[in-house]
């Protein structure tokens, strides 16, 4: 019993003993802490300096996700800002395009009614022809010397890659009109009320040599097939039939190189007004 009584003393002794060493350290110990999502801790002891650094990566998980997700709603505010006055852009764009748009025809329709004003008033007829080089080298000559207009057989025909060839787009630029065969002489007498004179290009007893006549300003100059030329019922209804002067053995002409030359004459003597 004795030996328990000292053994429970020497441990109590001990323990105050402890404790008393505890307090002192405690009572000797600074503690700094730094700002910021990382906590560093300062111990003191024995004269000497010993650092723990004490992270508290929940403290700073929870920052950064808290300023991740503002910075996700000022990129997503900044987003729909963007995509506003992008689409505004866009809007502004289009208004100024449509605008220009629109000035250009106004511009090409005055361009194209000044072409159409400054135009002879002579029309080729070419309904008789049925071979693709004439026709789109007529539709080239009438463009060079601005001929009023162009009557063909058939509009299809300026889609063939031949006629597009030779005639280098002069029938978007010249007034063509589908006068078939079997209309030509409906089309040559309203022509003829409107006040046009109805020439023929044509060898007859009754032909006026090209350099002898003066063309009327309102003409229609009616041209023939390639080898049968004019016929006898389109001759009855033509003003004046003329030709060309030829001093040669073949004593015949292209159709397409008639017509030019017809046109040229005519544009000359137009000139000399």
């Amino acid at each position: 019993m004795d030996r328990v009584i000292d053994f429970l003393n020497d441990t109590r002794e001990d323990l105050r003993s402890s404790m008393a060493k505890d307090a002192a350290a405690i009572k000797n110990e600074s503690i700094h802490v730094d700002e910021g999502p990382k906590c560093t801790e300062v111990l003191k002891s024995n004269g000497g300096q010993s650092v723990i650094k004490l992270q508290n990566e929940l403290s700073y998980d929870f920052q950064r996700k808290i300023t991740f997700s503002m910075n996700e709603l000022q990129d997503s505010a900044s987003t729909v800002f963007m995509d506003k006055k992008t689409s505004y852009r866009s809007l502004s764009d289009m208004v100024n395009e449509d605008q220009l748009l629109d000035q250009f025809l106004h511009t090409r329709g005055v361009i194209v009614e000044k072409l159409k004003a400054s135009r002879q008033q002579i029309i080729l007829v070419a309904s008789l022809i049925d071979r693709i080089p004439n026709l789109a080298g007529l539709a080239r000559t009438c463009e060079v010397f601005r001929a009023g207009g162009l009557a063909i057989a058939d509009k299809n025909i300026l889609n063939d890659k031949q006629f597009q060839l030779i005639s280098v787009t002069a029938e978007k630029w010249v007034p063509i009109a589908e006068v078939p065969v079997g209309s030509m002489r409906v089309f040559l007498e309203k022509k003829k009320q409107e006040g046009f004179a109805i020439l023929g290009l044509e060898q007859t007893a009754n032909s006026i040599p090209l350099d002898q006549y003066n063309f009327p300003t309102k003409t229609v100059l009616v041209l023939g097939r390639e080898k049968e030329g004019i016929p006898v019922e389109i001759i009855h209804m033509l003003d004046a039939c003329i030709e060309i002067p030829q001093l040669g053995v073949v004593r015949s002409l292209n159709v397409h190189v008639s017509g030019a030359i017809a046109l040229w004459e005519y544009t000359r003597q137009q000139r000399l007004l």
